[in-house]
This record gives C-alpha cells, sequence and structure tokens, in this order.
C-alpha cells in the first residue's frame, strides 16, 4: 500500500528509528509497521504482540527529538493546543507549535508524528488480530491477547477520531469545513484485519478516508469484541500497562459520550464505577503521591517506570514538573491557564495544586513530596510513573452523560461522589443546580481535575463556545479562542499531506 510505505518512512524520518526486527516487540519502538509474514515468524507471537503495542506508548523519537515521547506528549500537545495549560516562556522550541496553534495543519511535523504514532500502533495490532482470528482452537492466552489488540486499535482510533474531526458542538460551523455535517464528517482512513493484504509486498491496501460516524462503529465494534472476550477468559491483569475490561468500558462510555448517545454512556461508565476496582483519589492526598505512582488506587491504566524503561528528558516529567531536572525546572514551565486558575474556588483543594506566585505552574499535582525543592534535591533519574487513566474521568463521563440526558437526579450524585473528595462547599449546591449550571461545573470539573493528563483538547471540542487565554501564555496571552472555528481551525488536525497526496483512494477528496 503506497499511504502506509509512506507513514512507515515518515515515522523513521521524523523519530529516527532504525528498522524492525524479532526484538522489536519483546523490548521497544525501534521502527515502522511489521508485515504480516514478519510477524507472524515471531515467535512466541501472543506475548510479543502485547508487549510491542504497550512498548509503543512511551517510545521516544531518539536523537535530541525530547518533545516526541508517545502518549504523554500527545496529552501535553493537545493540552497546550487547547489553551487551558499555558506554556508560560518560549524556550527551548519545544512544543512552540502547540502553544503558537501550528501544530494541526497538513504540513506540520507533529501532526504527521501524530499520524503516523496512531497507524503504526494500529497496522501492528491488525497483523496480532488477523493471525489471532486464523486460530482454529485459540488458548485463554491468546483470546486475551486478541481482546489487548482490540482494545488498543479502538484507542488508536479513538484518538484518531476527535483529533481529525470538528467535534459535534456546532454542526453548522463543521458544515463549512468540507460540506458535510457532525458525524458524516471525512475524518480518517479504517484498516482492520479484514483489510486485503498484498502477498506479495506483506503491505495493506490503501482505504479512502471514512466519515467520522464509521470510525467511531468500528471502535464500538472493537471494545464490544474486546470485552466479550475479557468476560470469557476471567482475565485479571498483572500490571496496570495491561489493557483490561474497565479499560475497555472506560473507552466505550467515553465513544458514547463522543458521539452523544448519552444514555449508554452514562451506563456504560456507571458499569466501570460500580465493579468498585478503582478509589478517587482522597482530598488528604491531593498533593501528596497522587500523580506519581502507579500503584495508587484512582489509577485504571498506568506505566510503571523504571531504570530500565524511562525516557530520561525525553519525557512528561522533564517537560512538567519544576522539581524534575529538566526544561520545566531551567525555564520552559507548563502551567494552568491563569484564567481557569482564577475560577477555582478556595474552598476547593485542587487550587493547592497550582503556584500563583509562578504563573500558576502546577508545581503540586505532579510532584512527590518525598523530593526536595532545591536544585541539589531534584530528581535526576526521571523514575515517576505516567498516568493515562483515572477512575475520576468515569465519575465525570456519567456525571455529563446524565445531565445531557436529563438525568439531573443520577447526573448530580455521581458529580457529588467526586466532590465530596475535592470541595465540599460547591459539592453542598449541586442539588439546586439547574441544567446549564451543572453542565457548567462538570466543564470546569474536567480542565481542572484533569490538567496536564490530556483530555482539554476533547472536552473543549465537545463542550465548544469561546474562551479567554489567561496572561500566563507566552503566546496570544488575553485572547479568545473558538473550539470549532471554520475560519481559523486551529485545533482541527488535518489529514497529513504526504497521506493526502499518495493515498490513491482518495482520489475524490482532490477533484
Amino acid at each position: 500500500m503506497k499511504s502506509i510505505k509512506i507513514l512507515s518512512f515518515v515515522l523513521a524520518l521524523v523519530l529516527g528509528l532504525s528498522s524492525c526486527s524479532s526484538s522489536w516487540l519483546d523490548t521497544e519502538m525501534t521502527g515502522s509497521a511489521l508485515t504480516q509474514d514478519q510477524f507472524d515468524k515471531l515467535p512466541n507471537t501472543a506475548d510479543g504482540a502485547v508487549l510491542g503495542l504497550y512498548s509503543m506508548l512511551y517510545a521516544t523519537a531518539g536523537g535530541s527529538n525530547h518533545h516526541y515521547f508517545g502518549q504523554k506528549s500527545i496529552d501535553m500537545a493537545t493540552d497546550i493546543l487547547s489553551g487551558d495549560m499555558a506554556m508560560t516562556a518560549n524556550a527551548y522550541g519545544w512544543f512552540t507549535d502547540c502553544e503558537q496553534q501550528q501544530c494541526a495543519s497538513m504540513t506540520a511535523g507533529r501532526n504527521s508524528y501524530f499520524w503516523s504514532y496512531y497507524y503504526t500502533i494500529l497496522l501492528n495490532a491488525n497483523n496480532a488480530i488477523r493471525s489471532f482470528v486464523a486460530l482454529e482452537n485459540p488458548t485463554d492466552a491468546q483470546k486475551t491477547a486478541l481482546a489487548q489488540c482490540l482494545t488498543m486499535r479502538a484507542y488508536c482510533y479513538f484518538n484518531l477520531a476527535h483529533l481529525y474531526s470538528p467535534g459535534m458542538t456546532d454542526v453548522e460551523s463543521a458544515d463549512r469545513f468540507v460540506g458535510n455535517t457532525g458525524m458524516d464528517y471525512l475524518c480518517v482512513p479504517i484498516y482492520n484485519e479484514t483489510s486485503s493484504v498484498n502477498e506479495e509486498t506483506g503491505l495493506v491496501q490503501e482505504q479512502p478516508v471514512a466519515s467520522t460516524r464509521d470510525v467511531y462503529n468500528q471502535v464500538v465494534s472493537d471494545l464490544n469484541w474486546a470485552i466479550a472476550l475479557f468476560d470469557e477468559t476471567g482475565f485479571s491483569r498483572s500490571s496496570k500497562l495491561y489493557l483490561d475490561k474497565d479499560i475497555a468500558n472506560a473507552y466505550l462510555a467515553y465513544t458514547y459520550l463522543q458521539t452523544q448517545e448519552y444514555d449508554s454512556a452514562y451506563a456504560v461508565a456507571k458499569r466501570v464505577i460500580d465493579a468498585g476496582n478503582y478509589e478517587i483519589l482522597p482530598f488528604e492526598d491531593l498533593t501528596t503521591t497522587g500523580f506519581v505512582d502507579q500503584s495508587n488506587p484512582s489509577w485504571m491504566w498506568g506505566l510503571d517506570v523504571t531504570i530500565e524503561n524511562t525516557t530520561h528528558l525525553a519525557s512528561f516529567w522533564a517537560h512538567m514538573d519544576i522539581h524534575t531536572y529538566g526544561y520545566a525546572a531551567l525555564g520552559a514551565s507548563k502551567a494552568l491557564d491563569e484564567e481557569l486558575y482564577k475560577s477555582i474556588p478556595e474552598t476547593d483543594g485542587r487550587i493547592n495544586w497550582f503556584d500563583a506566585s509562578k504563573k500558576c505552574v502546577a508545581s503540586y499535582k505532579f510532584y512527590d513530596l518525598a523530593r526536595g525543592t532545591k536544585a541539589d534535591e531534584y530528581d535526576r533519574r526521571w523514575l515517576n510513573d505516567i498516568v493515562f487513566m483515572r477512575i475520576e474521568e468515569m465519575y465525570l463521563v456519567a456525571a455529563e452523560a446524565a445531565t445531557r440526558a436529563d438525568k439531573l437526579v443520577e447526573a448530580k450524585e455521581e458529580l457529588k461522589v467526586l466532590l465530596a473528595q475535592r470541595d465540599e462547599t460547591v459539592m453542598a449546591t449541586v442539588d439546586g443546580m439547574s441544567k446549564d449550571a451543572l453542565l457548567d461545573n462538570i466543564y470546569y470539573n474536567w480542565r481542572v481535575e484533569l490538567f496536564g493528563e490530556g483530555r482539554a483538547l476533547m472536552t473543549f471540542k465537545r463542550f465548544g463556545g469561546i474562551k479567554m487565554r489567561g496572561g500566563n501564555h507566552f503566546y496570544k496571552g488575553g485572547e479568545q479562542m473558538q473550539a470549532v472555528d471554520p475560519a481559523n481551525p486551529v485545533l482541527l488536525f488535518i489529514i497529513p499531506y504526504s497521506e493526502y497526496t499518495n493515498n490513491q483512494a482518495n482520489n475524490d477528496l482532490k477533484s
């Protein structure tokens, strides 16, 4: 497939990676997508497929590309692009394209990185899925590996859908982008285990761009399939890095929220909550170790960072924590948007995450009190863990979905559970809130609670409207941003130029 060859080439070019080998799936991301034939010849395929996909979550670009380090670099980039994360200074150049709203165009390097990152993961997931599906009598281990690969594929398409579509908040504005509306917006190509493979080259035949509806339908199909397999095998994971039934259900709830199927979103989010496997981070631990250790009971999905897998300066901690030796400590700090900070009540314990004297830097959210605050006490080993999902998100999905479905009693109950560990004063007012007031408070909680965790852009697109950028942004501080703006679609990622020009299945888009 011509376009996939280019995707692989772009990834190798952008990341400076070596070609793939049999050790690639066992350790780290070192190359482009494996062909089906290469995959089938690997030893211990089930374990290798899963470990290889997980390793891509934190694979770095190598060399001096210190703002490309897997999923957390995407989380940071999109939070900055949304305006909720402010870059307080233009130093070192990392993530500057996001602050200056220049990362989503067809020719932007970060756009190519996002595209290559997700498609490399899902193409390797497809090879694994295709092989597992072909087995006549799969073992429980193989069924579990298949379920994890399906969940990872769904995760990739979920992220592609929300990045490469304008969102569902403003159908009229969405229509003005390319002449189609809402869920009919032409989004990204879909490749799955049924896609034709060229027997001679081992590459997948190129596919046209699919609608946002079709992409989300693929996500729902994959997640339901995965959940059924997890149920069948009774899978119990040995590490929080592994995807399981709770994570699959969580992304299913998110997907229903994105597609405005609110009753389903609420029901599935409640399914995760009621399983009782996780606990909201308690008030007393808000500024202790709640965001540094994957063993925390609020973490649903995360990585245990060790000497073997740490990515040093090319890492979330080096860019985010002013108490870790890295770019944030040396002047390139990332902070909560100042206007958003001003909206935090004194009674909200999360106000202590941010230091107003340092331009609202998150000094005590992503910080371990076991460390000191002096330069000679900084963390110089980059061993704090990284989080991909917390149970708090499911309470917010449930509360938002229930509110939009006019289930205000249920929505208020879910929000109050979260606020009981964040702001008891506001919690006492929830029962008296109107639907609009409730949505406003839920939106506020999404923005503050999930700061730095990669949900801000998706949330902004979903709620829509206009926000004022705080004065602590080095770029356009004090100016307005609009979630869906056809005249200046800086928040909408456009299919990269190489894919647009070389994927022959998209010729209709060029006419």
